[in-house]
């Protein structure tokens, strides 16, 4: 699977009400390389989750609304539009990647209050509604607009938004004006520096216990989110674990860094089962090269687990192995574990993984095939667990 997430140039568009007047804003990125690229509809949103903060709002939106394009099933992945302050954004509603199942319109009932209670409002594209009508008619308390690349759909109590470069504005509440207006240029995988690159750093460098309590304190969800998984199933004790410290005293750092990825992949990719599957392959990637501590003595295991876990990141992002590996500000011990000889063989076995020549390969590291299922049945065994 390939993620594409580069550096990006965010772009916006006027829409004006039928007095000509700027209501809010249409909201587009371009991937910004040697030749402008633009992002796939289906991926808009990941793109701007992505790379959003407080200062990257203020700057695109200023006081006015962004209005930016999310297929309807995405809506699901609730973690990631978490992320928005919904007070800023008209997400208009565009068609599913995939069928809508009864699964997703029973989401969908339980989130569209939710995302209301937050302030966000919705505009529904002419091509959602034209093809899944229910959705319109299920949810329609919810949508305040109509959006349309030609003719304007007039629908009882919605407003219509018209954009397109041959529009007739006639008959349109809201219309598109003008050409995309470049405004900022972002380095992607930001998201990533604090969420993950902080408390990894923290950690690497054996911050004290206290520290890290206090850094954790700091995020009520994170809070919850360890507390919870402290005490699920996976961790039998006695007595219910009810403080930070305890619980990492539980966990231990090894484990906890591995929580920390945890969280950070579940929060950026939500339930999406697209990017569920990438989550998996690098999770086995990072058990799988873990396993091989054995043969690789000298070298942690917990930074066995993390050079795994982002060794093939760099090519699914679409970005060279320094961009990412500064963006992320790992540690400079895992960061040179990339160009240690001692690992390029076990990297190599990682690559060969969905080949029948792993096993062949496998015999020049001393590693018959029994021993090399047994690694390969950890790591599958491991990720299971760790998804849970």
């Amino acid at each position: 699977m390939e993620v594409k997430l580069s550096s990006f140039i965010f772009k916006r568009q006027n829409i004006r009400d039928s007095a000509g007047d700027i209501s809010f804003y249409k909201v587009w990125i371009d991937k910004w390389e040697e030749e402008r690229e633009p992002v796939d509809v289906n991926s808009l949103i990941l793109h701007l989750v992505a790379n959003y903060s407080p200062e990257v709002e203020e700057k695109l939106l200023g006081s006015r609304r962004g209005l930016v394009d999310i297929p309807v099933d995405m809506l699901v992945s609730k973690s990631v539009i978490d992320v928005l302050n919904g007070t800023k954004f008209i997400l208009n509603l565009t068609l599913p990647r995939k069928a809508l199942t009864s699964k997703h319109l029973n989401a969908l009932k339980e989130l569209f209050g939710y995302y209301q209670d937050n302030g966000f409002l919705f505009s529904i594209h002419k091509r959602l509604l034209s093809s899944n009508r229910e959705v319109f008619n299920t949810f329609s308390e919810y949508i305040t607009y109509v959006y349309s690349e030609d003719e304007p759909v007039h629908l009882e109590g919605k407003l219509t938004i018209g954009c397109s470069e041959s529009l007739d504005v006639e008959g349109f509440d809201f219309f598109c004006e003008g050409e995309y207006e470049d405004v900022l240029i972002i380095n992607s995988l930001k998201h990533m520096q604090g969420a993950v690159s902080r408390l990894i750093s923290m950690l690497s460098e054996e911050a004290s216990v206290d520290s890290l309590t206090q850094t954790i304190k700091g995020d009520p969800a994170l809070v919850t989110k360890l507390l919870q998984y402290v005490n699920s199933p996976l961790f039998p004790h006695r007595k219910e674990i009810e403080s930070i410290k305890n619980a990492i005293n539980y966990l231990g750092l090894e484990n906890l860094k591995k929580f920390l990825i945890a969280v950070w992949m579940s929060q950026f990719f939500g339930q999406d089962p697209s990017f569920i599957e990438f989550i998996r392959k690098m999770l086995s990637n990072a058990f799988l090269l873990e396993s091989f501590s054995k043969n690789l003595q000298g070298i942690p295991k917990d930074e066995l687990f993390f050079v795994g876990l982002f060794y093939k990141m760099p090519s699914a992002f679409g970005v060279r192995p320094e961009v990412f590996f500064n963006s992320m500000q790992l540690p400079e011990e895992i960061k040179n574990l990339y160009g240690d000889k001692r690992l390029e063989p076990y990297l190599k076995l990682i690559d060969l993984m969905d080949g029948g020549e792993v096993y062949e390969f496998a015999k020049t590291l001393g590693i018959d095939k029994e021993e090399l299922e047994e690694h390969i049945n950890y790591a599958q065994e491991s990720v299971k667990t760790f998804l849970a």
